[in-house]
């Protein structure tokens, strides 16, 4: 049926809402503008016209999830009290959205691979958004006294990229069974050892 007096807003949520069941279901290949517009009730123009093409959209889905990912960390870090208690709820918390996300479902994780290998800009944007979690972390800790680091973006930059293995969805996928591999809770140890907490 025709979806009508729909809003501009409800309309791009909506395409997007089938556009990422169908190419979590079906795959981004063989789904078609025209397999959106009709889940969604509309012509595959008014797709078009809101979206312009199907990398578009696959591209916005992308970015959805991703900045969800970024609200869900941070109310999870909003309800921790201590920096180190923010940090170690901050990195299961990604480290748990990620895992569900993207190594349960193998068509999730190609178009995820696919977007990392062509560096698109919402991946950038989600990576800095992560740093960003981790600058406010290691400020409060340091702040509060309960880290010790003499530059907290250099502090920030390489908890950053050294958490990564448990952020970024190949690594999540791929690193497990893997005979070098550390746990998360070594990473925690190593990470509030090198900024200066009391383990």
């Amino acid at each position: 049926m025709p979806r009508l007096n729909l809003t501009e807003e409800e309309t791009r949520a909506l395409i997007l809402d089938e556009a990422d069941r169908l190419f979590t279901e079906i795959g981004y290949d063989k789904t078609t503008v025209a397999d959106i517009a009709k889940a969604c009730g509309f012509s595959s123009a008014n797709v078009h016209r809101v979206f312009g093409t199907k990398a578009a959209i696959n591209r916005a889905a992308a970015h959805r999830k991703l900045q969800y990912k970024l609200r869900i960390a941070q109310e999870a870090i909003d309800r921790e009290g201590t920096a180190r208690a923010k940090l170690e709820t901050f990195v299961r918390t990604v480290n748990f959205l990620t895992y569900a996300t993207f190594s349960e479902n193998q068509r999730v994780h190609h178009m995820v691979a696919c977007a990392i290998d062509e560096r698109w800009e919402e991946v950038r944007q989600y990576r800095l958004g992560l740093l960003d979690h981790m600058r406010k972390i290691i400020s409060h800790g340091v702040a509060s006294g309960e880290f010790n680091v003499p530059d907290v973006e250099a502090a920030a930059r390489s908890a950053h990229m050294s958490v990564m293995r448990y952020f970024h969805p190949l690594a999540v996928a791929e690193m497990e069974v893997e005979p070098d591999d550390a746990s998360l809770d070594d990473w925690l140890d190593f990470a509030l050892r090198g900024l200066g907490a009391k383990v």
